[in-house]
């Protein structure tokens, strides 16, 4: 049976200035929290690793200007092991090397049906981990360039700014006891996921607003330490003025952030795309090889004794244009070699 903690202001006196008054209720619960439940369960789990190293953690203090001491007072002032010695979740996260995979996923189209490519950039530290994975989504990014003005205008398929706050928030703010966040790129959009939800206490008003309360204090002033992230609440509010609270699906156990493409970025790469690939197949394809195109455009049911027969060249060389024409994408084979017939790729 649980007992309720009733929280009353006779006796508790706060000081403000010269004057002494009774703490509210809420005062006494923030006073009581603060020093009898500790909600940093990253210092208090312990890591899934006994033997850590931090060389890389120490080289971004340096670097920074600390002044990076022995490795007990470095783990103690960072908090990297629990109240048993062990090393601690937060250790984990920052070590060398741990079992925390960081997964980027992109997809053919606009949903999960077909995986275009899949790239780890955990299995490291954690700051070493975002940095990969930035570096990624800064290549990703598409620009568009309008030469016809002056200056020029660049336009680009994503605003960088708003996708690294996204991830930098994801990182921070995510339970890590449940699972790692998880990036995912598809034809229109990116969508960032972090898991837990909001924090304990916090409104999607105060969320949207930029109120920062983070589930990971001691994370987040090791990467404020780095300079990735601020105090000042404006990574939220900077999402939403370029997006909209649209682009936030927040749910009990997850926060997922959705940054859509440019259209306008997306038409012309795809034209381009398309285009230049045209162009180098056509480029390649010798004199035999446009002949055997032809001809199954004619007749995609001919063999190649036929096609050899039609358009005077030896069965030999139809074939091995044929083979040729697979090869590049240009030509597709449906069904058996007795009954099929050829398709051409546009």
């Amino acid at each position: 049976m649980s007992k309720k903690i009733w929280f009353l202001s006779n006796g508790c006196i706060i000081r403000i200035g010269t004057a002494c008054k009774e703490m509210t209720p809420e005062q006494i619960k923030i006073r009581y929290e603060q020093n009898f439940i500790d909600n940093e369960y990253m210092l208090k789990k312990k890591s899934s690793m006994a033997d850590l190293s931090f060389r890389e953690l120490k080289i971004y203090y340096a670097e920074k200007g600390y002044h990076v001491l022995d490795n007990n007072s470095f783990e103690k002032n960072l908090n990297l092991r629990n109240q048993n010695g062990e090393y601690n979740l937060l250790g984990e996260l920052l070590a060398d090397r741990n079992n925390i995979p960081l997964i980027f996923v992109k997809f053919h189209g606009s949903n999960k049906a077909s995986i275009s490519e899949t790239s780890n950039f955990g299995y490291g530290c954690l700051l070493t981990s975002y940095t990969k994975i930035k570096n990624r989504l800064i290549a990703e990014n598409i620009c568009i360039s309008d030469t016809t003005v002056r200056p020029r205008v660049d336009t680009y398929l994503y605003d960088i700014d708003c996708v690294n706050e996204a991830i930098l928030n994801a990182l921070v703010h995510n339970d890590w006891t449940i699972t790692e966040p998880q990036i995912s790129m598809f034809s229109d959009r990116i969508e960032i996921l972090s898991h837990g939800g909001l924090p304990n206490g916090m409104t999607k008003k105060q969320f949207f607003e930029g109120i920062s309360k983070p589930r990971n204090v001691t994370l987040m002033r090791i990467f404020l330490s780095m300079g990735l992230v601020e105090h000042t609440g404006h990574g939220i509010p900077t999402i939403v003025e370029r997006y909209g609270e649209e682009a936030f699906e927040i749910e009990n156990n997850y926060i997922k952030c959705t940054i859509h493409f440019d259209k306008e970025v997306m038409e012309k790469s795809n034209k381009t795309i398309v285009q230049e690939l045209n162009t180098v197949q056509h480029a390649l394809l010798k004199p035999s090889e446009e002949k055997v195109l032809k001809a199954i455009l004619t007749n995609p049911d001919d063999s190649a004794l036929k096609m050899s027969e039609k358009i005077g060249l030896s069965q030999r060389t139809v074939e091995r244009a044929l083979t040729r024409l697979k090869q590049i994408g240009r030509i597709e084979r449906i069904g058996n070699k007795k009954d099929g017939r050829w398709i051409v790729i546009k």
